[in-house]
């Protein structure tokens, strides 16, 4: 089977001293017109802008980036912007958390994503369309699909156990042909948020999903569920994750696959597009990597036990994935003799 890849080549002022500058008197024009814009209800246009205008800010100007970012939000477009259900939801963090399964929902217009809409004002329910126009939105939808497909692969094969860590919604289940045909022996989804698990038991649980509380610390502790399983992954977790803890969980994730098996790592990648939006009116920081930075992840694993591996983007750019395949123990084996 042929699993969808898609390639792509790889002095502290304060905030008033900030916007008074000449290179941020054109920054603060952009919010206005961005204002001006999202009232006059046609802002798609402008949001491009807003979008491109705040990615060169923090590519260019890094040192002063985090100065205007908070300046962004109080200048008075932030209220607009937040009438959008999915910048609102990032930026208040109602789980403690920007990032939730929740959000991931409205970018798929599953879940809550219909009600979100149709409780928002209409300027709000149109700039929630609009973001899921944007390269972030379309890399999370790609990610699901991948999933989806590496899950059915899996089954194709002859593998039957499953393991998803930091699962959210677990929505690419949705997508999978294996799972609803029952060819899979497990499917274990693991997640630190209740209100989570809860959707996945209710959802999918009548699939054989089992969904298991249980957090990062304790799978890196080998208190995971027992045994290896033919695909592992970890969708949006290593967003998060400092390098030192990414190498460590890698390992333990990689000794967790079986013979033979996968291992799949997204992360958002370093240059992304939307990243500028995202820090300043969503208030959502991650932790990005290059193709470097991924292949430092390889090198941290056991290098007689990896068959092969691959580093490949979405098609926007915006996600980054590490694609890991176990060796089997006999070649493994014949590797280390």
């Amino acid at each position: 089977m042929e699993i969808l890849i898609t390639r792509s080549s790889s002095t502290s002022i304060g905030t008033r001293g900030i916007l008074a500058s000449a290179p941020h008197r054109r920054r603060e024009s952009i919010l206005d017109t961005t204002a001006q814009a999202v009232h006059s209800g046609c802002f798609a246009g402008a949001l491009d802008d807003l979008f491109d205008d705040l990615a060169g800010r923090r590519d260019d100007e890094p040192e002063g980036w985090a100065q205007y970012a908070a300046a962004c939000r109080e200048h008075p477009v932030r209220r607009l912007l937040h009438q959008d259900p999915f910048t609102w939801r990032a930026f208040s963090k109602p789980r403690g958390y920007a990032g939730d399964a929740v959000m991931m929902d409205y970018i798929y217009g599953l879940g809550e994503a219909a009600s979100a809409a149709r409780g928002a004002t209409p300027m709000g329910a149109a700039i929630m369309r609009y973001m899921g126009t944007r390269p972030s939105a379309r890399a999370v939808r790609y990610r699901r699909q991948l999933l989806a497909e590496l899950i059915d692969h899996t089954a194709e094969r002859g593998g039957d156990r499953v393991f998803a860590l930091a699962a959210g919604h677990l929505r690419e289940i949705g997508l999978s042909r294996a799972v609803r045909d029952g060819s899979l022996t497990e499917v274990v989804a693991v997640d630190a948020d209740e209100a989570s698990l809860s959707v996945v038991a209710q959802e999918y649980a009548h699939l054989g999903v089992q969904a298991v509380p249980g957090s990062v610390r304790q799978i890196l502790a080998g208190k995971g569920p027992r045994g290896q399983f033919d695909l592992v992954y970890a969708a949006g977790l290593y967003d998060y994750l400092d390098d030192a803890v990414a190498a460590a969980l890698t390992r333990r994730l990689f000794a967790m696959t079986r013979p033979g098996g996968t291992l799949l790592i997204p992360n958002f990648k370093v240059g992304a597009r939307d990243t500028g939006y995202m820090e300043s009116f969503m208030d959502w920081t991650l932790i990005y990597r290059d193709h470097a930075a991924m292949e430092r992840l390889v090198a941290s694993l056991p290098g007689g036990e990896v068959d092969r591996h691959d580093v490949f983007d979405d098609e926007s750019e915006t996600i980054t994935f590490l694609l890991v395949s176990k060796r089997h123990r006999e070649r493994s084996l014949a590797v280390a003799n």
